[in-house]
């Protein structure tokens, strides 16, 4: 989402990606509920030699002013992966990897859901993290007052 807003006319970057997948992202974005707060679903996706993959999480908050100025928060969501199973025509995997701090080769804590299969006979396969990875800054500020602005 950050992309498609941050785009202006006359860029030289090109989206890549076909307009069923941006479509079927933003259709999964829908289904991010954040229990508390504000939030905003970020995303990046690549194409594999046998498929599109998308990596999708809900972004984190970054607290400005008072004590905590600079902190970044996880935010707490829902996620029907019901709903998302039942947008697959044919599902060939469906899996939770949870890589704890303890673990080898592991910098921070992961978990994330992977659905692959085909969605309109087009193969894709999306993982669903519970937090945002490391290297992606916030997705919202909150600021002293309660409101949020997007990142």
């Amino acid at each position: 989402m950050k992309q498609m807003e941050s785009w202006q006319p006359g860029q030289n970057r090109r989206d890549s990606r076909p307009a069923w997948l941006t479509g079927l992202i933003e259709e999964f974005a829908d289904i991010f509920e954040p229990l508390t707060g504000v939030a905003r679903v970020g995303f990046d996706c690549r194409l594999e030699e046998d498929c599109w993959v998308a990596r999708m999480y809900l972004g984190a908050t970054e607290i400005v002013g008072g004590p905590r100025d600079g902190q970044t928060q996880a935010m707490p969501f829902e996620l029907d992966l019901h709903r998302l199973l039942n947008r697959f025509s044919d599902v060939e995997e469906f899996f939770w990897s949870v890589f704890p701090e303890s673990a080898a080769d592991v910098d921070a804590a992961q978990a994330y859901v992977t659905i692959g299969g085909k969605v309109d006979d087009n193969a894709v396969r999306f993982h669903l993290f519970a937090v945002s990875p490391e290297d992606v800054g916030p997705g919202m500020r909150v600021y002293p007052d309660g409101h949020f602005d997007p990142v």
